[in-house]
């Protein structure tokens, strides 16, 4: 009977503490920090760092919730946002990684940070975690971009989904873009033909040189295809520095490029997928 007792008063303290952090999660996301001033949005700020506190001095008890609520549906889009920011800071394990591309899908861009949301998910896509689907969530937002003081350089949704997309294996997200190409707007349409242009996949340059010619696109978009394809050829000041690169640091600029945001990184890459393009056939 005793046991009985104990059984019981393990399953109800423990259904009690689960409850209790979903209740919370909920109490303390019930707001949309679009809609509000950036002081009603820094009074928020001590409610949701409880929280985490609460969360992250004592995981052993609270990060499986965490996980649990990360893939339940059904909470305020922003916790998915901060939450997987906060899972991401306190594991490594490749499972959390898969969980938080999949969870983050549930925020809502209108809410986050743009540079935050890109280096996340570029950080995740550099370690091996498919990102594909919310990567392509920025494609719903022509406005999708963020500035870097420190080079005077802007991120448009191009280079944005670029550097998402690119660290994983073209597999993974090449005939996703391919599928969303043509019901996606103008802007996105452009993004989609620049990121392809990096990627250099057999499939991907099909579509550039189809947009070409496709009266059914805007005449913008398919100018933009054009000039993407023009831009492939080296000049003679590209030409001279490749020279003065090792194998070793030309194998890795494309790689080592999209680990970095700057103008600098952006050059490499660019110069990276101009030799890709001049020295090999394209990628299956």
């Amino acid at each position: 009977m005793r046991i009985k007792l104990l059984l019981g008063f393990i399953f109800i303290n423990t259904f009690a503490l689960g409850q209790s952090l979903k209740v919370e999660i909920d109490n303390t996301y019930n707001f949309k920090p679009s809609k509000l001033s950036k002081a009603e949005q820094q009074a928020k700020f001590p409610v949701m760092d409880k929280l985490f506190d609460k969360i992250k001095n004592d995981t052993a008890q609270y990060l499986p919730q965490l996980r649990s609520e990360l893939a339940a549906n059904g909470h305020n889009p922003y916790f998915y946002y901060d939450g997987c920011s906060l899972l991401l800071a306190l594991s490594d394990k490749s499972a959390d990684r898969n969980l938080i591309a999949q969870a983050i899908v549930k925020a809502d861009l209108e809410d986050l940070n743009p540079e935050m949301y890109i280096r996340m998910l570029n950080q995740l896509a550099n370690e091996g975690t498919n990102v594909t689907a919310a990567a392509l969530k920025i494609l719903n937002d022509d406005k999708f971009l963020f500035f870097l003081p420190q080079h005077v350089f802007t991120f448009d949704q191009g280079y944005a989904l670029t550097y998402m997309l690119l660290p994983q294996k073209t597999t993974s997200y090449v005939d996703d873009l391919i599928s969303v190409f043509k019901t996606s707007s103008p802007t996105a349409q452009r993004s989609i033909l620049f990121t392809l242009w990096f990627v250099y996949s057999c499939k991907g340059d099909e579509l550039i040189k189809a947009a070409i010619d496709d009266k059914s696109l805007s005449k913008d978009v398919r100018k933009f295809a054009k000039e993407v394809m023009a831009h492939s050829k080296l000049s003679q000041e590209e030409g001279d520095y490749i020279k003065t690169l090792g194998k070793a640091e030309l194998s890795n600029l494309k790689t080592e490029a999209l680990k970095r945001f700057s103008d600098e990184a952006v050059g490499e890459l660019d110069l990276a997928t101009k030799i890709l393009r001049r020295d090999t056939s394209c990628l299956q």
